[in-house]
């Protein structure tokens, strides 16, 4: 979004660690970047519209050594501020976050709700919790930091006016509806195991159901315990995987990994199947899917110019004869953007997906 600078008013700086993460120059994961050795580049990073990369390996990793996954960041201001205009906290308002962080969202919570509103904020993992707790006191903010799990909640201040988590989820929790009072908001990116993310925002009713909208596409970290995962077949079992080839059009290939386009319907339509694409060169990507849970794969290895291309697929389920139903769903069903998708969150935590209206003809409940 643009005119983000004018919807954060607290400063991003003391927030950040001295120490970051970026990508490592000589191959693949994070290496660290000290602040005391390289200032110019430190700040050069806090005044960009990206995120920042505050932890890896859940802290197990230390600067020298090579990192692996991402586990905690600042995120990028302008989706930041974009969180805050869904969220719309008003003065007085008591407030659930879910993923302290570096704590400058709570900062900007607590600047929003006021003297006669109430923040908790609750982080994960001990060591960021209480940095974060030291960032906030040295600039006179005071929301109350919680070392806990998220998804459950923080029962003892509800109910809330708003609940946000700034971690993805595919699953809704229950506690944070029952938390979260009627006519009360809840704002999470929302999706599934295929893609990117939707920001989606929820309002709890009084049956205890929530429903509300997606919106626009967003990359965040998973909550911990719903982490995404990938196999990484030998080349043996590669080699003994059942092979065919695709008929689908350079075209289609891009809509079934673009989040705007179907692969936020594929998604919806293909149960806990995670996608990854790389570009091995500039001629050269390879689209594979995951369930690490069956042990299914599948991988299309397209090379410029040598089309049809080959599927490899192995485990169970075939993963791309899924996908492969699930584009063609979506194309019948008119093409519909992640915009027109909504959720409702049943009182039993059922999860209902539908286009365009709640009582649609298209609807269904997910698995997961």
């Amino acid at each position: 979004m643009t005119g983000w600078h004018e919807q954060l008013a607290v400063p991003r700086a003391p927030f950040i660690p001295a120490v970051v993460w970026v990508d490592d120059p000589a191959g693949d994961g994070f290496v660290a970047l000290s602040r005391d050795d390289d200032e110019p580049r430190w700040r050069a990073l806090v005044e960009e519209d990206e995120p920042i990369i505050t932890q890896v390996d859940d802290g197990t990793t230390r600067p020298g050594e090579t990192g692996r996954r991402p586990s905690s960041s600042c995120s990028r201001p302008s989706l930041v501020a974009a969180m805050l205009i869904a969220l719309d906290v008003r003065e007085g308002h008591r407030v659930l976050e879910i993923g302290t962080g570096t704590g400058w969202n709570a900062a900007e919570l607590s600047r929003r709700a006021g003297r006669s509103g109430h923040v908790v904020s609750v982080e994960v993992d001990p060591a960021v919790a209480d940095d974060a707790r030291r960032a906030l006191a040295a600039l006179g903010c005071a929301p109350l930091v919680v070392t806990s799990d998220g998804t459950k909640g923080y029962a003892a201040d509800a109910p809330y006016d708003r609940v946000v988590c700034t971690a993805s989820v595919r699953t809704i929790p229950r506690s944070w509806v029952d938390q979260t009072r009627p006519g009360g908001v809840i704002v999470a990116p929302w999706g599934t195991d295929y893609g990117d993310d939707a920001l989606t925002r929820l309002e709890v009713r009084e049956d205890g159901s929530a429903a509300g909208r997606c919106g626009i596409d967003l990359a965040f970290m998973r909550v911990r315990h719903q982490r995404r995962d990938f196999l990484e077949p030998t080349a043996d079992e590669v080699n003994d995987a059942d092979t065919t080839q695709t008929a689908h059009s350079g075209r289609e290939l891009f809509e079934m990994v673009a989040f705007a386009r179907a692969a936020f319907t594929i998604g919806l339509r293909v149960p806990a199947c995670y996608l990854t694409v790389e570009d091995v060169t500039d001629d050269r990507r390879l689209i594979e899917l995951h369930d690490v849970r069956s042990r299914s794969w599948a991988r299309v290895t397209l090379v410029r110019g040598r089309d049809p291309w080959t599927v490899h697929q192995l485990g169970p389920r075939r993963l791309w004869n899924e996908v492969a139903a699930a584009h063609s769903w979506w194309q019948e069903a008119g093409r519909p953007t992640p915009d027109r998708y909504g959720l409702t969150v049943t009182p039993d935590g059922t999860h209902e997906v539908w286009i365009d209206a709640p009582a649609a003809d298209r609807r269904w409940s997910l698995t997961f």
